[in-house]
């Protein structure tokens, strides 16, 4: 065969399979389709109390070529006029034509499922404090968390039916779990929808701040020991004037201390409450350290009148 004559028996199959595509798909044809389903105008005062169906399932008649266009396109959607919405059932099949603009020849024939039900309540907007559903952290040997994990922004505004917020007094967040950390994490985790379609949020994310710190024991000594609220007629003499701090925390912000920064006290009425003869002084130290021990432990005291 030559090459004039194979371009001509393509060009005639073309032909063919043209003239028998369009004379198929000219035909009425019948099938079903995932239609979006949408609130139009949703009332201001008004919120779902449980989701509505993303989508419902239409059997459509047309034309092949229309029902080819039409699904490819994506262009069908199911709208529900906010302004009707009310707590009850909606049958599909009722309001097929009015909920759905269809192109000319294009007929809706039936939809699934028949009945959507619908329960609607008062809108309203309540602030909760974010949670993680789950956080675990862990840390290289000699680091640690010194202060508190921060959250940025703390709590969230929830908006939905008055009878869906009622009860949820926080929200979470996407669970995270961390391993052998040796530097500050910082970290966008997203707000969970699980109420997708019923509770809008203020934010969609979270960030997470752990402040991870190598970590040192230091002893910090010549702590006086101050008493406190002794009568006038009675003195008091302790065993020990002087006592040794001893506190871990992050190294940079430990080289930054002294023993200025630390006291200890006892006051009289402790004494008096204290029936063993010695009693633990309250040390006051620093935010974002930990105290680990003092030496003495007790002192102990005579009291004289």
């Amino acid at each position: 065969m030559t090459k004039g004559h194979s371009h001509i028996l393509a060009g005639s199959f073309l032909v063919a399979a043209l003239f028998w595509f369009s004379v198929t798909m000219g035909g009425s044809f019948r099938t079903r389709v995932d239609v979006p389903l949408a609130v139009n105008n949703m009332p201001e005062n008004i919120a779902l109390v449980t989701p509505l169906p993303e989508t419902i399932n239409v059997l459509l008649e047309a034309r092949g070529w229309q029902l080819l266009f039409l699904t490819a396109g994506k262009q069908l959607m199911y709208e529900i006029p906010g302004s009707r919405l009310r707590s009850g059932a909606i049958n599909t099949n009722r309001t097929l034509t009015e909920n759905m603009v269809l192109p000319e020849g294009v007929q809706a024939i039936r939809a699934y499922p028949e009945t959507i039900y619908v329960r609607v309540d008062r809108f309203v907007k309540k602030k909760v404090p974010l949670h993680f559903q789950s956080l675990s952290i862990g840390f290289k040997s000699d680091f640690g968390l010194m202060r508190e994990v921060q959250i940025t922004p703390d709590s969230i505004v929830l908006e939905g039916a008055e009878s869906v917020l009622r009860n949820l007094n926080s929200w979470p967040l996407e669970s995270r779990s961390y391993t052998d950390l040796a530097i500050p994490v910082v970290e966008d985790v997203p707000v969970l929808d699980s109420l997708q379609g019923v509770v809008k949020f203020s934010t969609e994310t979270a960030s997470l701040y752990i402040p991870t710190e190598q970590l040192a024991d230091v002893s910090f000594e010549d702590i006086p020991i101050d008493l406190l609220r002794v009568p006038r007629d009675r003195e008091v003499l302790l065993g020990h004037q002087r006592i040794t701090v001893s506190v871990r925390g992050g190294v940079n912000y430990l080289s930054t201390l002294g023993p200025e920064d630390f006291s200890a006290e006892i006051l009289f009425d402790d004494i008096i409450a204290d029936t063993s003869g010695a009693i633990m002084p309250t040390i006051h130290f620093p935010a974002g350290l930990r105290l680990l021990k003092t030496d003495p432990e007790e002192i102990r005291y005579t009291i004289r009148k």
